[in-house]
């Protein structure tokens, strides 16, 4: 099998750092944010100045710096799937980035499990291809613990509701089949998305804290799917999960500082 064939040298054909630089003052903090609405929100609420982009073949995706809650932060859009949002580790890495914080829509498995919560994952079901490229092959990818306690410590000091479980992170969300859902409910899974278990690869392979949580929009059950609220893409929600982030990324910064002593 190709998903197989992981190679643990840490050196490619071609490396983030062969394609991107320091950038002068781009901050520590990445947030990564799966909704177009939200990140307009941010900007317009706390402004942003652009200091640099990922190239892509659809056009450059800009990597603003917000300053909010006590602190700066690269803030940006990732692409959709394991792939396109992974990269962006790799690529906010040397340019200067060393904590990095993501937060998006996830469906959940299970009806009323997420009402008024947030969906903290501590682990991921790599039924994806990208992660099989960063770690050797296994069932699931867990996150770092001192991560996850700080993003939970994050929404405790806000008093933000959370639901903390394992998430299935899918390529095809046209695939998510009944009889798989049943199987990743039996897992422990509580959400389903696509980019969790690809992120978390890259922040192991390349040794960066790595926090991520979602906000519920539809509901993957046993009866079949409802779209619930994922029309709105996160509407209503934005300065409670952007806030979350902020004090995420800032308690993974501690960390990494903590690390290097």
């Amino acid at each position: 099998m190709l998903c197989n064939e992981f190679d643990p040298d840490f050196r490619a054909i071609i490396n983030p750092e062969d394609c991107y630089q320091p950038v002068e003052g781009f901050p520590e903090i990445c947030i990564g944010i799966f909704s177009k609405p939200i990140i307009d929100w941010v900007l317009k609420t706390y402004g942003g100045e652009e200091i640099s982009h990922f190239g892509c073949c659809l056009g450059p995706i800009p990597i603003y710096k917000v300053e909010a809650f006590g602190a700066a932060a690269a803030v940006f859009m990732p692409l959709i799937g394991g792939p396109g949002a992974g990269t962006t580790i790799d690529e906010c890495i040397p340019q200067g980035g060393r904590c990095f914080v993501y937060f998006g829509a996830a469906g959940v498995l299970e009806k009323g499990i997420s009402h008024g919560k947030l969906l903290l994952p501590h682990a991921a079901v790599r039924d994806e291809g990208f992660s099989y490229h960063y770690l050797p092959p296994s069932d699931e990818v867990e996150l770092d613990k001192a991560s996850v306690s700080a993003c939970r410590q994050a929404l405790e000091e806000l008093e933000i509701p959370y639901a903390l479980g394992k998430t299935w992170t899918t390529d095809a969300f046209y695939r998510e089949t009944r009889a798989k859902a049943a199987r990743r409910r039996e897992q422990g899974c509580i959400s389903v998305e696509m980019e969790c278990a690809s992120l978390a690869a890259v922040a192991k392979f390349r040794g960066v804290p790595f926090a991520q949580f979602f906000y519920a929009t539809d509901t993957v059950g046993e009866d079949g799917w409802d779209n619930g609220i994922l029309s709105q893409r996160g509407a209503g929600l934005e300065e409670m999960c952007f806030h979350a982030a902020m004090e995420t990324g800032k308690r993974l910064k501690n960390l990494a500082n903590e690390q290097e002593m």
